[in-house]
């Protein structure tokens, strides 16, 4: 008889990304600075999202939490009518102070948003964007890992009640004279592959800017464990036949 210890490997199935708590400011007209509170929650592996959607020629310089800087992801632009996405990793629990810092004087929206769950090395696993006049705003991201989290943000001249596309979830809406800004997310993404973010009932005329980008959860962590009993083959008469069966130790 031979017995022989295998080590047993464990591969947890993939969380997603989860959705802690979202908070926008205000319409924000013709400052070149401003500043917000948003609560971030204790759980790990945390994320804060920034959305700014902006109506006037100009972008944004920078943006704080807790005076620590966030890092700039993608921006999507329309004329006046632009989007962008910032992203800050480990930033602090509890309610504190989001500042937003603007290229000049000009009128814009900001929206966070924080999540848990998220890889604090490589946040953000894709980014796409689009523009157009009136019609369907939409706007893609080709997400690479499965569980990824979507987010997309728009800025458009539309200030009646916009239609959220299949799936999305709305975190935060505000708008005012030039326009309306509204940041959605949706997930999990079971299958990785492009996943598009839209909007319906935009004025014919009206200018937009989406920008999209994909939350990476996680990896879950491989466990090897040496198990509580041996593999026992016993070989039986020259027929080859083979006996096997597990012996607790």
């Amino acid at each position: 008889m031979s017995r022989y210890h295998i080590p047993i490997a464990f591969l947890p199935e993939q969380a997603g990304v989860v959705f802690d708590n979202a908070t926008s400011s205000p319409y924000e007209a013709s400052l070149s600075t401003y500043s917000f509170t948003h609560r971030v929650g204790s759980a790990s592996n945390r994320a804060l999202l920034v959305s700014v959607a902006i109506f006037a020629a100009g972008s944004v310089s920078s943006i704080t939490y807790n005076g620590v800087a966030l890092s700039f992801v993608r921006a999507d632009s329309n004329g006046v009518y632009r989007t962008e996405w910032w992203q800050l990793v480990a930033p602090a629990t509890g309610s504190n102070t989001v500042q937003v810092d603007l290229s000049t004087s000009l009128t814009s929206i900001a929206e966070a948003l924080s999540y848990s769950n998220v890889d604090q090395i490589s946040p953000v696993d894709a980014s796409g964007g689009a523009n157009g006049v009136g019609g369907t705003a939409s706007a893609s991201a080709t997400t690479i890992t499965v569980k990824d989290r979507v987010l997309a943000v728009i800025a458009t001249a539309t200030t009646t009640a916009l239609i959220d596309g299949t799936s999305q979830v709305r975190r935060a809406l505000a708008s005012g004279a030039l326009g309306s800004a509204i940041s959605t997310d949706k997930g999990d993404i079971d299958t990785a592959g492009a996943v598009s973010s839209s909007w319906t009932g935009l004025g014919g005329l009206d200018s937009w800017a989406v920008t999209t980008i994909a939350l990476r959860p996680v990896a879950p962590t491989i466990t090897v464990t040496d198990p509580p009993f041996t593999l026992a083959i016993v070989c039986g008469r020259p027929s080859n036949h083979w006996i096997t069966s597990i012996v607790n130790q």
